[in-house]
């Protein structure tokens, strides 16, 4: 199989995340990463923890989504946990 062919494939990706948000807003930054398409919350810590996820069709995509999430003041940190993606072998 070409290169051309294997770029040319349908891809899906899934990456982890945690933040650290300030407290008294978490419920704001709940929201933030909710209105995300592919975005879905695991856990959330009284103290301003949030892990969640993102699935989308690239890693473009998935960088693109981060990048907007990071917008939000009450985001303290932000890292990668995990990315893992696979393609449609036809």
């Amino acid at each position: 199989m070409s290169a051309v062919q294997e770029a040319s494939q349908p891809e899906y990706h899934v990456a982890s995340f945690v933040a650290q948000a300030i407290p008294a807003q978490i419920q704001k930054v709940q929201n933030s990463i909710l209105s995300q398409a592919g975005s879905e919350i695991h856990a959330v810590s009284d103290e301003g923890k949030i892990v969640f996820t993102i699935e989308a069709d690239s890693q473009n995509r998935i960088g693109k989504t981060i990048d907007d999430i990071k917008q939000d003041s009450a985001i303290l940190t932000l890292a990668p946990v995990y990315h893992q993606f696979l393609t449609e072998q036809v």
